[in-house]
This record gives structure tokens, sequence and C-alpha cells, in this order.
């Protein structure tokens, strides 16, 4: 994924400086189940994805496709999306949105 991005990053930024550009968001902290002997046993994260492109909707939109097709191999399940955002002004960034969901339970990797 990395060879198709100028850029990548987990802080919120309205306009990036390059393009392609992935935002990274954790949505809210992950919760967690614990047993009856209160052992905590599994944990259920959930992660935004948002795809920006200065030239083109299709390029952000292939790009989203892939990360949605890196996350689901990687467990997770998506949730909303993959989603165009619509742009308040021709000079802003075209951008794609996806949200993903995963319960880890205990012995799996993370």
């Amino acid at each position: 994924m990395k060879k198709y991005l100028s850029g990548s990053g987990t802080t919120r930024n309205d306009t990036p400086s390059v393009f392609p550009y992935l935002y990274f968001k954790s949505l809210g902290q992950p919760t967690t189940s614990s047993s009856l002997q209160n052992k905590q046993c599994s944990i259920s994260a959930d992660f935004e994805i948002t795809m920006y492109d200065s030239s083109s909707t299709s390029k952000a939109k292939q790009l989203i496709f892939l990360a949605a097709d890196i996350m689901t191999e990687l467990g997770f399940v998506l949730k909303y999306g993959p989603l165009e955002v619509d742009r308040s002004s021709t000079s802003e960034a075209y951008r794609w949105i996806a949200r993903f969901h995963r319960t880890y339970c205990e012995g799996d990797l993370i």
C-alpha cells in the first residue's frame, strides 16, 4: 500500500500537504470483555480510513478499495463504506471513507 501513497498519518488534517494521502483513525477506545474469573478475554476494535486524492475520485476510490482488501485480509469486517464524501468546494480533495471492526480474542495475534 505504501508504494501507492505519498503520505499517511493518524493526525487529522483537512487538507493534506501531499496526495494521495491515507488518514487512519481509531474510533474511540477498544472495548473489552471479561470472563467470569475477571480475565480479559477479548478486545473489540474499530478503525476508520479516509483516502484523499487531489487529481481524481477514481484514484482515491481504487486506493480505498485496496485498503479495504488489506483490512479484510487482516480479519477486519467492513462496517461502513467505502463511500465517497461529497466535496463542499471544487478545490477540496476527493475523499473516500471506510470503517472496519474486529474482535481480538485470547490467542489472536495483533
